[in-house]
């Protein structure tokens, strides 16, 4: 008897996305690694498959010219070498690709089911990798922080990774009453983020927690009588004091400690304590980026600085780097195709609610908007799928 199983090329490839980022962890093919390589030839399938499309061949074509023009500019311009220039608009076009690609076509396979097993393979090799003591720590000994990334390169990459899927795979299992796997997958997150010891990671997962629970309030509160209000008042209150306590023993809540005792940044309600403790000193970085920029000829400020220029350290805020580093040019080019390429109408709320959860971290930590290991997740919560009503083409 054959096999019915079989799965599109594309759910593949995003099968293969941790173990990219491991391969990329481990620089595999040195210069030319083996995940920018399978990346960009993923890219290339995609504007393939899209010259099929007659009725989007005026946006990859604007979409393919704008990144050649960056591209010479990158090259002949600044100098920056034909592969770190590749590199640097393969980045910057890999979302609009990846959105329009989604928008014109249907992702025939479960695609709730496929990012359910990305985010537990993603999990289950970041915890191996600290059982069997294999990987790296997240901060050098002298920042005096503590934390793991295990057998990844950024932790701000698989920190937005799994709160975005965590928050719509988890929302999903709710709708099928899988309660068992919901609590599995929270335990994993929450012991990865207690290990990792970054404030994104654990924030999103007690976000996904409290919109669960809001989401249930009234099963879980208004429909239950008034002694087992006041129980359950009770034993919240309970949980928030001892949870309270807890973070305070947690890398998360030590790592901003040592952040706030090396700036002196001791008043909560300040700038200082803003800028260094909860955007690690990045409203500084912008703050130099900018009178760097403002200092630029008018070629760069149009066309950015390039992400080799090493006189100011890039913000990790990814609105500023892309007009930093790209230009009002690139800055413009994305954001509008961003705007135009997703079919904001046809989304269910899950799913905006997740791209708005990677939004807000590409403004708080960064590494997402142009960064081709998270920004894809854009496209696949777009993506029309048997799981979901199909949109007119």
């Amino acid at each position: 008897m054959k096999s019915k199983f079989k799965l599109e090329w594309i759910s593949i490839f995003l099968l293969l996305g941790p173990f990219l980022d491991v391969a990329s962890f481990l620089e595999l093919g040195g210069t030319l690694s083996i995940s920018m390589i399978l990346r960009t030839l993923f890219l290339t399938v995609l504007c393939f498959l899209l010259i099929r499309k007659k009725n989007c061949l005026k946006e990859l074509g604007i979409t393919i010219c704008i990144g050649g023009v960056l591209f010479c500019y990158s090259m002949f311009f600044l100098k920056q070498g034909m592969m770190s220039s590749l590199s640097s608009i393969l980045k910057l076009i890999y979302l609009p690709i990846c959105l329009l690609y989604f928008k014109r076509y249907t992702w025939k396979d479960n695609k709730l089911k496929i990012l359910e097993i990305v985010l537990f393979t993603y999990l289950s090799i970041f915890l191996f990798s600290y059982l069997f003591n294999i990987g790296a720590d997240a901060y050098l000994e002298t920042d005096g922080k503590s934390g793991f990334k295990g057998l990844f390169s950024s932790i701000n990459e698989f920190s937005a990774i799994i709160v975005s899927l965590l928050f719509l795979v988890g929302t999903n299992l709710k709708k099928q009453r899988k309660y068992t796997k919901i609590g599995i997958l929270l335990l994993l997150s929450f012991c990865v983020s207690l290990l990792i010891g970054t404030k994104v990671l654990l924030g999103g997962i007690l976000f996904t927690i409290g919109y669960f629970l809001f989401e249930e309030r009234k099963r879980l509160f208004f429909d239950q009588s008034l002694k087992s209000k006041w129980m359950i008042g009770i034993a919240c209150l309970i949980i928030v004091i001892g949870g309270t306590f807890l973070f305070t023993q947690t890398r998360t809540y030590k790592n901003m400690k040592v952040q706030q005792e090396f700036f002196q940044a001791n008043r909560i309600l300040s700038y200082n304590f803003v800028n260094r403790v909860v955007f690690n000193d990045r409203l500084t970085f912008l703050s130099e980026n900018l009178e760097y920029f403002k200092k630029q000829p008018l070629t760069k400020q149009l066309f950015g600085i390039g992400n080799l220029d090493q006189n100011v350290k890039m913000v990790e805020i990814d609105l500023f780097d892309l007009l930093f580093r790209y230009g009002i040019v690139g800055f413009a080019f994305f954001f509008a195709t961003f705007i135009i390429f997703t079919p904001w109408k046809n989304l269910k709320r899950e799913e905006l609610i997740a791209i708005l959860l990677l939004l807000l971290i590409s403004c708080t930590s960064g590494h997402v908007l142009f960064y081709p290991a998270v920004c894809i997740y854009f496209s696949c919560f777009i993506a029309n799928s048997n799981t979901n009503k199909k949109c007119k083409q």
